[in-house]
């Protein structure tokens, strides 16, 4: 005899057997012959299957991420999803029980209850994250949190100290690193493009780490969130950095970093002659005016010791993608610097042994070259083309000039 489903009535489930095939007027003769014909329970193939099918139906909802992402939702799924999935694998694992109408019914319900789940899912997933959906919900979440942070941190700092003086404003000419208007949030624009912190931090330490390690003081131009400060300071290497974003620099020093707010300029021309060991500014030269640039170049060359470096990151625009794609997208960049002119800028204001590091090439983008040894001759000039196109189009996103003064001055 059939069993009925515990959570409708008669006519409900002869609805729902209509819809999957399994026949709504069924007389008890008819049972006993479908029965006979079926065996005493279905195959264990065929158990298997369904099982198999019901978990590939449920495992993205009962996902960590979406839990995470929608409490509410997971409550739903583990509250009355998975229970009567319970139910339909106990009736599969006793056959003697198992009726094949009412599991086909008990599979369409639960079909039902996930179509309307995968809707309030990626619902929630648009209103998180309205470009991406659900799978960017958790990043967005955190950036919220980062910000709410943020917002305290300036609170209780707001309540704890009085207002400063108001500066007189400087003149354009001697600003490093103009301050965005302060209705663009460049923080959170850097959390949400730049990338995270740690891996921003392990960036820099394998590229510069070992190359600022006996070249202290450093000073960190546009230090930022102070990745690389926090990097040298593990390694006991003194460094101090200054960003004109006030917000940047509260973050940097609630971690304990030696940041100043303020002007970059203003502060080389503050520093006595010879004091620092190194001079590094990542993603702020193409920030900068012709005018501010030149004079940032003029302060390093006379307040670097003798020996010292002068190490500046920017995006490439020598490879076409950037100026495309993350150059364009910083509305705050003032013009795009070739490697060439920062090579001649900085010999032309003393240094010597400028030298330029290629950085992150566009891989993902590469034109795919023909490996084949037995192509025909024609396929290694299709190659050499296509090269050459992967570096003009899709080569190194950005580099760095790396300068040294003379070992003694005059040298």
């Amino acid at each position: 005899m059939t069993v009925p489903h515990p959570a409708l009535g008669d006519d409900e489930v002869a609805a729902l057997r209509d819809e999957v095939g399994a026949g709504s007027a069924a007389t008890p003769a008819a049972a006993a012959a479908s029965d006979a014909a079926a065996g005493a329970a279905p195959s264990a193939r065929a158990r298997a299957a369904t099982k198999a099918g019901i978990r590939r139906a449920i495992a993205w909802y009962v996902d960590e991420t979406a839990q995470d992402t929608a409490d509410r939702v997971g409550d739903r799924i583990r509250s009355e999803v998975l229970p009567r999935v319970a139910r339909v694998e106990q009736r599969l694992d006793a056959p003697e029980q198992a009726d094949p109408a009412a599991l086909a019914v008990n599979v369409e319900l639960l079909k039902g209850e996930l179509r309307a789940l995968q809707a309030t899912l990626d619902a929630l997933g648009m209103a998180i994250a309205p470009a991406s959906g659900l799978p960017a919900a958790a990043a967005r979440l955190a950036e919220v949190r980062e910000r709410i942070t943020a917002l305290e941190r300036k609170a209780r700092s707001a309540s704890a100290t009085a207002p400063a003086p108001v500066a007189a404003p400087l003149s354009s000419a001697s600003t490093a690193a103009p301050a965005p208007s302060a209705a663009f949030d460049y923080l959170g624009f850097e959390r949400r493009f730049r990338g995270d912190s740690d891996a921003v931090a392990a960036t820099q330490r394998e590229r510069y780490l070992g190359l600022l390690r006996d070249h202290a003081p450093v000073l960190d131009i546009g230090c930022g969130r102070g990745e690389l400060l926090a990097a040298l300071g593990a390694e006991g290497v003194e460094a101090l950095g200054v960003d004109l974003d006030a917000d940047m620099a509260a973050e940097a020093q609630a971690i304990g970093l030696d940041v100043r707010h303020g002007d970059a300029i203003e502060f080389l021309r503050a520093r006595e002659p010879g004091s620092l060991g190194a001079i590094v500014s990542f993603h702020v030269i193409e920030h900068l005016e012709l005018p501010v640039l030149l004079e940032l170049i003029d302060l390093a060359t006379t307040r670097l010791r003798p020996g010292g470096f002068f190490v500046a990151e920017t995006p490439n625009p020598a490879s076409l993608v950037v100026l495309g794609n993350s150059y364009v997208l910083d509305p705050t960049h003032v013009r795009p610097l070739h490697p060439s002119l920062m090579v001649f800028l900085c010999e032309s204001a003393g240094f010597r042994d400028v030298r330029l590091e290629m950085h992150a090439p566009a891989e993902g983008y590469h034109l795919p070259l023909v490996d084949d040894p037995d192509a025909p001759a024609w396929a290694s000039t299709v190659n050499e083309a296509f090269a050459k196109l992967n570096d003009v189009l899709f080569g190194p996103q950005e580099y760095a000039v790396i300068a040294t003064l003379p070992p003694t001055r005059g040298a």
